[in-house]
């Protein structure tokens, strides 16, 4: 009888364990994170991303942000249209592909505007020991004899007219080919004016570097490779400026965003904390450079990501997104881009079938910017 009266009390005081546990848990909001498979890039436009993880910016928000790395952003695109992943990186180069393919999907954010394209000459090539005058030896000559508008204009121009008849090395398939457009409108050439060795970034930095073709084109890693060999810049993205500029942000689909809108915010609220915190507090520029690392497969220091945020990468402040992606005279005009972006596509390459992509209907970066 004792026996069975000892039981019955521990049984009693297991469930009071249990019935406290829970309730105290409710009371103390112990509440279940909302998960978001997020497809990443290993590109430094979306690194901050990693860092806000490192730092616990999605749990403060309820999330639980699960990153994918994907290889392209084509791949990424359509793991997304599959219902695979719920928000993805996405830039204007290859976004309007993607929207003509998959029109259920929606640019929702603008995290920068990428400026790491230049146009590479070898050393031996460049005037006077050479035959090829860079934009800044151009500019030099002109700044004295024009207005600064102008002598940008004329420097620019008569930079890419060089282009003419010669060999440009790059991966056709790629963003390049949009600062490559935007060199070839400056110099009124058409792209059969230049010859082509289609071939992938990486090995065709190499290429160059051993003598193939008379120019380079490629991302970031090759200006930087090249420039460490010895290879100078004949024209970046900054000095094209226009459509040369690549927007980078995240997109998802559209019945998504529309069930989760609330999930939408909070990821904007996290990314423009850790942008300002990144800013603000020097000591985590060392964290983005190690994290960055780990996931670029790079070898960052701090110093190169200031060099990156201010040369390559700016990301935008809350209240600067205005005057650089959405008003009309942003410096990085959304529609402007977007739409030079899907000309190219249309009429150039012919991939995009007119009429197929309703950019205000694709673009929601604006509306979603304007409700945090």
């Amino acid at each position: 009888m004792r026996s069975f009266s000892k039981r019955m009390v521990l049984v009693g005081l297991i469930l009071i364990m249990i019935l406290t546990c829970n309730f105290t848990g409710n009371i103390y909001g112990a509440k279940k994170l909302e998960k978001v498979r997020f497809g990443l890039l290993p590109y430094q436009d979306w690194m901050p991303w990693t860092l806000a993880q490192e730092l616990g910016y999605f749990k403060n928000e309820g999330l639980d942000v699960e990153f994918t790395k994907f290889p392209d952003d084509i791949t990424v695109g359509e793991a997304l249209a599959a219902k695979e992943m719920d928000i993805i990186c996405t830039n204007s180069a290859s976004g309007v592909l993607l929207a003509a393919r998959f029109p259920e999907l929606r640019t929702i954010s603008l995290a920068c505007g990428f400026l790491g394209y230049a146009i590479m000459i070898r050393p031996d090539d460049v005037y006077p020991k050479g035959k090829f005058k860079t934009y800044d030896q151009f500019y030099q000559e002109y700044r004295g004899k024009y207005s600064e508008a102008e002598a940008v204009k004329k420097a620019v121009a008569d930079t890419c007219a060089q282009l003419k008849g010669n060999t440009i090395v790059m991966d056709r398939g790629t963003g390049s080919n949009l600062p490559l457009q935007e060199a070839l409108n400056a110099a009124n050439l058409k792209s059969t004016d230049v010859k082509y060795i289609d071939i992938p970034d990486v090995e065709g930095a190499l290429a160059f570097w051993q003598g193939t073709g008379d120019f380079e084109l490629g991302g970031y890693p090759q200006v930087i490779s090249l420039s460490k060999l010895g290879a100078v810049k004949l024209i970046s993205a900054r000095e094209l400026g226009g459509t040369a500029v690549i927007l980078s942000g995240e997109m998802a689909r559209a019945d998504w965003v529309k069930k989760n809108m609330q999930t939408v915010l909070k990821m904007r609220k996290v990314w423009y904390r850790v942008i300002a915190d990144l800013y603000t507090k020097k000591p985590l520029l060392d964290k983005f450079a190690e994290v960055a690392n780990k996931w670029q497969g790079t070898t960052l220091t701090a110093d190169d990501v200031q060099q990156i945020i201010h040369e390559i990468t700016y990301w935008p402040l809350k209240n600067e997104a205005k005057n650089y992606f959405f008003a009309s005279d942003a410096k990085w005009n959304v529609m402007n881009i977007y739409q030079s972006s899907l000309d190219f596509w249309v009429n150039v390459k012919k991939q995009v079938k007119p009429g197929s992509v309703n950019l205000k209907e694709f673009i929601m970066a604006e509306p979603i910017n304007n409700r945090i």
